[in-house]
């Protein structure tokens, strides 16, 4: 059976919201039309309808960045996944031991971090963070690019720091541990690359129960 035709506005929808809130700063609407190649006066209605579903706001200059309804939504669908709450009591040891943790997922060309906690951060406070970072300079990038390893290390001689990353099960979502160099549990990275292979299992496992 032939897959239904896409919804065209739908569709165009979701790209204008997510050229929004993938943003650095608020956008213009002729800016949007400019950066997507679509006619500006159907932006314009597709910026007003998600405006008027809380999902986009508008600023003193009339331009445009994220509304309260879609940060509702994604702290909504975080619980609804399971994802931080299994991924918090496995990475608290990393944490303990001084370790930077972080779980993200990559979109574009970005790392978007839903938690990110250094070591002197409470980590159940660090959840939701929505910070992104380019993926070709986070090891969370690297493990999900299509053909790279499950797992893998790097070592990031400007911070003197190492950092291990390791994909949870077949999901989209990856783990990252990073410790200084010089910390005893940085040497030999084998065997923290094992345990945070260990720990991105236990957390796909956990999703589960």
């Amino acid at each position: 059976m032939a897959p239904a035709q896409p919804n065209l506005s739908i569709l165009r929808g979701f790209i204008i919201l997510e050229e929004v809130i993938t943003s650095t700063r608020p956008l213009g609407s002729r800016e949007i039309s400019r950066t997507l190649g679509y006619e500006h006066s159907h932006v314009n209605r597709i910026l007003g309808t998600l405006c008027e579903t809380g999902m986009l706001r508008q600023n003193n200059e009339r331009k445009y960045l994220p509304g309260p309804r879609i940060h509702f939504l994604a702290t909504l669908s975080l619980n609804a996944s399971g994802l931080i709450q299994a991924s918090l009591p496995i990475l608290e040891p990393f944490h303990v031991m001084g370790a930077v943790v972080a779980v993200g997922t990559v979109w574009r060309e970005n790392v978007i971090y839903l938690l990110h906690a250094l070591p002197t951060m409470d980590l159940a406070s660090s959840a939701g963070v929505h910070e992104q970072y380019p993926k070709n300079k986070s090891i969370i990038g690297k493990v999900l690019t299509p053909e790279a390893p499950n797992c893998a290390y790097e070592d990031r001689q400007k911070t003197n720091t190492r950092a291990w990353g390791a994909r949870i099960g077949s999901y989209e979502f990856a783990i990252a541990i990073v410790l200084p160099l010089d910390h005893p549990k940085a040497n030999p990275p084998k065997e923290m690359l094992c345990m945070t292979e260990q720990a991105a299992e236990q957390i796909n496992n956990r999703i589960f129960c």
